[in-house]
């Protein structure tokens, strides 16, 4: 029978379900709403709410806070850091904790900036997508390229010394030079971290309907996949870089909280749909912020749907996410966190992969060759 250890939850995910506009790819849990008005007000005292009666164990420092949506630029200074006061108020925060929000260029100037850094948020993802505003309106974002730059400065004149530009290949309508383009911009704001996705046609979103009924036309696979090389190939000769799949990173800039998913380690999480680990337990909270905010008026439970993933299905997972490193994952790690052996218990798979040159196993290390990180979706999946 396999066994599971969980490490105390070290890290926090805040979900700002707000936005000025949906995006046409997107299926994240996102409302339209305008800043400020009731339901927002709402649904922040709500979230401070949620923190308060969460009733932490004591004595585990916090080491990694992050603000996800939506957007969280969406509120208004004073609430975002509202926000992280109750944290601050619930929870041990570490001295050095990483705190990141993510930011919308639409949504994010200077002032608003200021207030934050001023407040402690250290850390700032930026979603770009693209430095091309043809590209920006197909996406239906609601900022321009020159936005975009503007809101990386305004960070730099904030005092954020650590921030992330999030870049997306593999969009309708863009060829690789106009993706080189944008990674040529994203390199000259000399940012400390890098995301790079790959557009998914998501199950209801605008996208995905266009696609079925044949008017969104797509790069084909072999051009994304060389877009995907060439992201990792100008990435590293600009000095950032792979970490993780999908993310590059100058030396100590790695975000900390996301290494928390990879590790497959536990956290807290609040906001309407957010997501919690804790104790072998995937707690989902209620996803509407009318019906979320009313639950925790009248004082009732938020969570409306719980997951405990058995022995099995966690020691795959948690293979499944360290592999998306790109060091990889320890023998040892796994024999700490589930008592087995990974060598034994995944042979037929390690075996195969291996014969295919898409992982390697360096001493107790085990982690994906450069081939086996382009067709990582693939390769993974085997270990679930």
């Amino acid at each position: 029978m396999l066994i599971s250890y969980w490490p105390p939850a070290q890290a926090i995910y805040i979900h700002i379900p707000f936005c000025a506009k949906h995006c046409a790819y997107c299926d994240f849990n996102t409302y339209v709403e305008t800043p400020n008005s009731p339901a927002v007000n709402k649904t922040v005292n709500a979230i401070c709410a949620d923190i308060a009666r969460s009733n932490p164990p004591p004595g585990v420092p916090i080491r990694s806070v992050f603000f996800g949506g939506g957007t969280p630029t969406f509120l208004t200074a004073e609430q975002i850091t509202c926000i992280l006061e109750c944290l601050r108020a619930t929870f041990p925060i570490a001295p050095d904790a990483e705190i990141s929000s993510e930011a919308n260029p639409g949504s994010s100037d200077a002032e608003k900036f200021a207030a934050m850094r001023s407040a402690g948020f250290n850390r700032l993802s930026i979603g770009v997508q693209a430095f091309d505003d043809e590209l920006l309106l197909n996406l239906d974002r609601f900022h321009s390229a020159g936005e975009a730059e503007a809101a990386l400065n305004a960070a730099r004149t904030a005092g954020f010394d650590n921030v992330s530009l999030d870049l997306m290949f593999g969009l309708p309508g863009q060829s690789l030079a106009l993706l080189e383009a944008s990674i040529d911009k994203a390199l000259a704001l000399q940012p400390e971290h890098i995301s790079l996705y790959a557009l998914t046609l998501e199950p209801g979103t605008r996208f995905e309907r266009m696609h079925t009924g044949g008017k969104l036309k797509l790069p084909d696979e072999d051009t994304e996949l060389a877009m995907y090389e060439t992201c990792i190939e100008r990435m590293q000769a600009a000095g950032l870089q792979q970490y993780e799949v999908s993310n590059f990173a100058r030396e100590g800039n790695q975000c900390r909280h996301n290494l928390v998913y990879w590790n497959n380690e536990q956290y807290y999480a609040f906001g309407p749909g957010a997501v919690s680990c804790l104790d072998g337990l995937r707690c989902r909270r209620e996803r509407s912020p009318g019906a979320y905010n009313q639950k925790i008026s009248n004082a009732d439970s938020v969570i409306v749907e719980t997951d405990e993933p058995d022995s099995s299905e966690s020691l795959g997972e948690t293979m499944m996410l360290g592999l998306r490193l790109r060091e990889g994952i320890t023998c040892e790690r796994i024999m700490q966190r589930h008592g087995i052996d990974p060598l034994q218990y995944f042979a037929p798979q390690l075996e195969k992969f291996q014969r295919e040159g898409l992982l390697v196993i360096d001493g107790s290390r085990l982690r994906l060759t450069h081939q086996g990180l382009l067709l990582a979706n693939s390769v993974l999946s085997e270990f679930l």
